[in-house]
C-alpha cells in the first residue's frame, strides 16, 4: 500500500495494484486487459519529458485563450501530477488507467464540488487526447481513461445545486432587460437569453464568429488597423447572414458544447448587438464582449452583470427549494421557451443548445459542416418566426 497525506492530517492509502473484480477475470479469460497503457510505462518514464509542460508551451498558445484561463491548465496539471507522484509514484501520469483517474476524482470530490472536479479532469484529459491524435504516441483511440472514469462517476461529478430558479414570465424578463442602461451589459444579457449560450461561450465569442448585416459595423471592424479576423469570416457562417457560430469545447477551450452550433440572430438581437459594437472600445481585442476595463469577459464578469441588474429582486436567500437568478438562468429560459412555448421539436432544441444527440458528430471540419448544414436549415425559419420579443 502507498500512503498519501490529505489536509487536516488525514492519511489515505492507495493500493499498488488495483483489486481484481469480475470484469478483470473476463479480461484474463479472453486475453484482454483493463490497463492497456501499463505495458508502455517503463519506456515512457525513461524518456523523462514533462509532457504537461510541453503541452502548456506548444499547444496552449495555439488555442488563443486568455492568460488567466491558461493558468487554470497549469493548476490542473500540477494537481494531477502531485496526486500521481504521491499515490502512484511508479506510474507515468500520461499513462494513467481509469482506476487512477477514479481515485483522483474520489479525492477531489471530498474537497470541492463535482463541477469544479470535472473541470480539472477535463483539462488533464486534453493532454491524453492530444497524444491519442498524434500517431507517435502509443495511446490507443479505443481507450480513454478520463472519459471512462467520468462515466463511472457521473453522480459525484454532478453540480450539487439542483434547486429551481424563480418563475419568471416574458413580462418579467422584458421589465428587467429594459432596466439595463449599460449598452454592453444589455447586449451580453440579451445574447444569453436569445441564443442559450453559456457564460463562458459568451465571453469566448470572437468577431469571426458573428455576422451582422450593418455597413457601419462591418466597415469599421473589417477595416485597416484591426488585429483580429474579419467579422463573420468563420467558414460555418458562409452563406448564413445575421447568425452566430458557437464552437465546441474541444476547439474553443472554455466552451462546453459537444456539437457546434450556428444560431440565427433575429432583428432585435442584431439591433442590440449593433448598438454595442458601434460604441465598443476599439482596443484591437478579438472578443466581442468586453469588461468595463476592456478585457475579455469571463463567467465571473457576467455573474457580476446579472447580480447588478437582477438582484436583490431575484436574489434568493435561506430557501432550500429555489436559487438566485444567475447567467445560467438565461440558458434555462431559452430552452424552456422553445420547448414549451414555441413547441419546437426536441432535436432542434438540442441542436441549438449544442447537446450531444443520438448520433454524435465526428470532430472534423467536413463533418461539422454537414451537420450544421442540415440542422441549421431545419431551425432557421422556425427560430426567426417564434423567438420571443423583448420590446427593445
Amino acid at each position: 500500500m502507498i500512503s498519501g497525506r490529505l489536509g487536516c492530517g488525514t492519511v489515505r492509502t492507495y493500493p499498488k495494484k488495483m483489486n481484481k473484480n469480475p470484469e478483470d477475470k473476463v479480461a484474463e479469460a479472453f486475453g484482454r486487459t483493463s490497463d492497456p497503457l501499463e505495458v508502455y510505462n517503463e519506456e515512457m518514464k525513461q524518456i523523462d519529458v514533462d509532457w504537461y509542460d510541453r503541452y502548456l508551451k506548444t499547444r496552449i498558445p495555439k488555442k488563443d485563450i486568455a492568460g488567466s484561463f491558461a493558468k487554470k491548465y497549469q493548476e490542473a496539471f500540477d494537481q494531477w501530477s502531485e496526486f500521481m507522484q504521491r499515490a502512484y509514484p511508479e506510474r507515468e501520469p500520461t499513462l494513467a488507467s481509469h482506476h487512477h483517474v477514479e481515485a483522483w476524482i474520489e479525492e477531489l470530490t471530498e474537497r470541492m464540488n463535482g463541477d469544479s472536479a470535472r473541470k480539472l479532469v477535463n483539462r488533464v484529459a486534453e493532454v491524453y487526447e492530444w497524444m491519442q491524435e498524434d500517431s507517435r504516441f502509443p495511446h490507443p483511440d479505443e481507450y480513454n481513461p478520463y472519459e471512462l472514469a467520468k462515466k463511472n462517476n457521473e453522480g459525484p461529478l454532478k453540480s450539487p445545486d439542483t434547486r429551481e430558479f424563480p418563475k419568471l414570465d416574458i413580462h418579467d424578463l422584458r421589465k428587467q432587460v429594459a432596466g439595463i442602461k449599460h449598452v454592453g451589459e444589455r447586449a451580453a444579457t440579451v445574447f444569453g437569453v436569445k441564443t442559450g449560450a453559456r457564460p463562458g461561450e459568451i465571453g469566448n465569442l470572437r468577431f469571426e464568429d458573428v455576422h451582422v448585416t450593418n455597413a457601419d459595423v462591418l466597415n469599421h471592424y473589417n477595416g485597416e488597423g484591426q488585429d483580429h479576423d474579419q467579422m463573420g469570416s468563420h467558414p460555418q457562417l458562409e452563406g448564413r447572414p445575421n447568425a452566430v457560430f458557437i464552437d465546441t469545447k474541444k476547439n474553443r477551450p472554455g466552451n462546453k458544447r459537444k456539437n457546434p452550433t450556428v444560431i440565427p440572430l433575429d432583428d432585435e438581437m442584431r439591433r442590440v448587438l449593433i448598438d454595442w459594437l458601434l460604441i465598443r472600445p476599439d482596443n484591437g481585442s478579438p472578443w466581442v464582449f468586453l469588461t468595463q476595463k476592456g478585457g475579455q469577459m469571463n463567467p465571473s464578469n457576467l455573474q457580476y452583470v446579472w447580480r447588478k441588474h437582477w438582484w436583490p429582486e431575484y436574489q434568493i436567500t435561506n430557501d432550500d427549494q429555489k436559487r438566485s437568478i444567475s447567467p445560467h438562468w438565461a440558458r434555462h429560459w431559452f430552452s424552456s421557451w422553445f420547448r414549451l412555448e414555441a413547441r419546437m421539436p426536441e432535436p432542434w432544441v438540442q441542436y441549438m443548445r449544442g447537446d450531444v444527440q443520438s448520433s454524435e458528430v465526428d470532430n472534423t471540419r467536413d463533418a461539422f459542416h454537414r451537420y450544421i448544414h442540415v440542422e441549421y436549415e431545419h431551425i432557421e425559419d422556425e427560430y426567426r418566426e417564434k423567438v420571443f420579443s423583448l420590446n427593445l
